[in-house]
C-alpha cells in the first residue's frame, strides 16, 4: 500500500508525460464465440506508465513498460441455443429449443508489457503498448430450461466456476492533458469446470447422427474489444 501511494505520488510530481498513472473506466465488447454467451460489460483498470529509454528527445519519443495493477470486469450471460427445433438427439426430434439461461463472468487480474510514447503536439501524447495479462474468471451460469425435453441434463441447476485465463492485450491510448482515451484487444481463452453438467456437448455417432450429452467442462475464448476513458495523475 505504502509503494502505491509512493508511485501515485511521484506521478504527481513527474514533469515528462510519460512517466505517470492512469485510471480508466472501460465499456467491454465480447468477440467472436464470447458474444454468443455473454453480453457487453463495463469494468475499470488502475495502472502506471514507466519510461526506461529516451529514443528521439525532439519529439520526446520513449520505450518503457506499462503496468495495470489492477483490472476488472463484468459482463452478464445471456441465453445461448445450442440446437434448434426439428434438429435430432438420437435419432428423435426434439420437440423443443435446447438452450441455457443467462449468468455473470467476472474477471479479475493484472497486465505487463512493453510500450512506446510519442509527443504529437503539445500536450497531445500518443501510447502503443503490448501485455501479458494473467486473469482469474468466475463465471456463473444456469443450466438447460425445465420445459426442454432433455431429462439427462441438470435441468435449472446452477453452477459457478472460477478458472484461469492466459490473455493478451493490445493498447492504443491519446494522452490530452489530464485526460486519457484508450482503445483495446484483448485476447486468450479459458475453460470453465462447473459444478453440474449443465452444458450441452454434441458429438456424431458412426450414422452421422448427432448425440447430445451433458458435460461440466468448455473451452471459451475471451476476445474482447475495450474502450476505456480517465485520467492520469
Amino acid at each position: 500500500m505504502l509503494a502505491f501511494f509512493t508511485l501515485a505520488t511521484a506521478g504527481l510530481k513527474a514533469q515528462s508525460p510519460f512517466g505517470q498513472s492512469y485510471l480508466k473506466v472501460q465499456f467491454y465488447q465480447p468477440t467472436g464465440e464470447y458474444k454468443d454467451f455473454y453480453n457487453a460489460g463495463f469494468g475499470a483498470e488502475s495502472g502506471r506508465m514507466f519510461p526506461l529509454f529516451v529514443v528521439e528527445p525532439e519529439y520526446n519519443l520513449q520505450t518503457g513498460l506499462d503496468i495495470t495493477f489492477l483490472y476488472t470486469s463484468f459482463n452478464f450471460g445471456k441465453e445461448h441455443v445450442y440446437f434448434q427445433k426439428g434438429d435430432l438427439m438420437d435419432g428423435l426430434a426434439l420437440p423443443k429449443d435446447l438452450q441455457t439461461e443467462g449468468g455473470l463472468l467476472w474477471d479479475l487480474g493484472v497486465k505487463i508489457g512493453p510500450m512506446v510514447s510519442m509527443d504529437v503536439v503539445q500536450d497531445l501524447t500518443v501510447d502503443l503498448s503490448f501485455q501479458y495479462a494473467p486473469t482469474i474468471c468466475f463465471s456463473f451460469r444456469k443450466g438447460p430450461k425445465e420445459d426442454d425435453v432433455m431429462q439427462s441434463f441438470d435441468s435449472q441447476k446452477s453452477s459457478a466456476s472460477v478458472s484461469f485465463a492466459h490473455r493478451f492485450s493490445f493498447k492504443g491510448d491519446i494522452r490530452y492533458q489530464h485526460f486519457i482515451f484508450g482503445l483495446e484487444y484483448m485476447f486468450g481463452s479459458t475453460t470453465v469446470h462447473y459444478a453440474n453438467a449443465i452444458i450441452p456437448a454434441q458429438t456424431k455417432q458412426n450414422s452421422g447422427i448427432p448425440s447430445y450429452k451433458p458435460t461440466k467442462e468448455r473451452d471459451l475464448g475471451l476476445g474482447t474489444l475495450v474502450l476505456g476513458i480517465g485520467l492520469t495523475f
